[in-house]
C-alpha cells in the first residue's frame, strides 16, 4: 500500500451512528465519496468486534479497530486480536453484580448479557443488539464467557468509586457519561488500534484523520495528524480536538470531511 495513501477513523456511537437516527444520509455519501478519492474510512469504535452492525460495515467499510484497541481488521481481514481470560471477566460481572451495574461483556465473537433484564434502560440496550445481532448474542455463563472487554450499565445502585479501588491497577475505567463504565484491559486504546494499524498498512501517521465524541475517543483524536470533535462532544474532546464540526444531527462527519478537502 502506498505511504501516500490517507486515511479516516471513525467513532461510530455519536459520530456515525445514535439508536434514535441511524446514519444520515450524507454520513454514507461522504464514506461513499472517501472511497472514490482513495482515502480509507476506517471504523474505530471501543464497540467489540461482534458489536458492529452489518447495516454500518455496509455503508463503505472494510478496515476495523474494535474493542478500544484489541481487534484490528485490514481489507476485511483479521490482523490482530486480544481476549480476556474467563476467569478475568467472571471476577468483574460478579462485583458488577454486587455494586449495581448491568454486565455486558464484549467479545469479537459474541456479545453477552444477563438473563434478567431488570431495567428498562438495560432492556433498550438489549432490543437494540438483538435486533441486529441476535445470533451472536449469548447469556452470561461463569467460566463460558469470551469477552475483549467488559462494560456494565449504570443503574439507580451502581457503585462506580467500588469498581475504580477494585479494578483500576488492572484496567482502564471509561465512564460513559453516567450510561456505560467500560472496564478495558490496561495498555490498549482506540490509539494503540490505530498505531498496529498503520504498521500493517504502511500509511503515515502524517496522513491520519479521526473523528469522535467521548472520553473514549481523547486518545484517538490526539494521536492522529488532525483530530475532530463532533459538535454534540464533550467539552474535553472539543478541547483535545485540532478542528470541532457540526453535530452528528446536522452532518458532522461530511461537514468535516469537505473541512479537511477529503471529499
Amino acid at each position: 500500500m502506498s505511504n501516500n495513501k490517507k486515511a479516516v477513523f471513525f467513532d461510530i456511537d455519536g459520530t456515525i451512528f445514535m439508536p434514535n437516527l441511524g446514519v444520515t444520509e450524507k454520513t454514507k455519501e461522504a464514506i461513499v465519496k472517501l472511497n472514490e478519492n482513495g482515502i480509507i474510512p476506517v471504523i474505530c469504535t471501543g464497540r467489540s468486534r461482534s458489536m458492529i452492525f452489518k447495516s454500518i460495515m455496509d455503508i463503505g467499510f472494510k478496515d476495523v479497530v474494535a474493542g478500544a484497541g484489541t481487534y484490528v481488521e485490514v481489507n476485511s481481514e483479521e490482523i490482530y486480536r486480544v481476549d480476556m481470560k474467563p476467569e478475568d471477566i467472571d471476577e468483574i460481572v460478579e462485583a458488577m453484580v454486587k455494586y449495581g451495574f448491568n454486565p455486558i461483556p464484549e467479545g469479537h465473537d459474541n456479545l453477552y448479557y444477563k438473563d434478567d433484564i431488570n431495567t428498562a434502560k438495560y432492556k433498550e440496550i438489549f432490543d437494540l443488539y438483538y435486533s441486529e445481532l441476535s445470533e451472536f448474542m449469548k447469556p452470561i455463563r461463569k467460566g463460558e464467557t469470551y469477552a475483549a472487554k467488559v462494560s456494565g450499565q449504570f443503574t439507580d445502585k451502581s457503585n462506580k468509586q467500588a469498581m475504580i479501588e477494585l479494578f483500576a491497577d488492572r484496567y482502564d475505567i471509561v465512564d460513559h457519561r453516567g450510561v456505560l463504565l467500560e472496564l478495558i484491559p490496561a495498555g490498549f486504546s482506540k490509539a494503540t488500534g490505530i498505531e498496529k494499524f498503520l504498521k500493517a498498512t504502511g500509511i503515515k501517521r502524517e496522513n491520519t484523520y479521526a473523528f469522535g465524541d467521548s472520553g473514549n475517543d481523547l486518545e484517538m483524536i490526539k494521536y492522529v495528524a488532525h483530530g475532530v470533535a463532533m459538535g454534540n462532544s464533550a467539552e474535553d474532546v472539543k478541547e483535545a480536538a485540532d478542528y470541532v464540526t457540526d453535530t452528528i444531527d446536522n452532518d458532522g462527519v461530511y461537514k468535516g470531511l469537505k473541512h479537511y478537502g477529503l471529499i
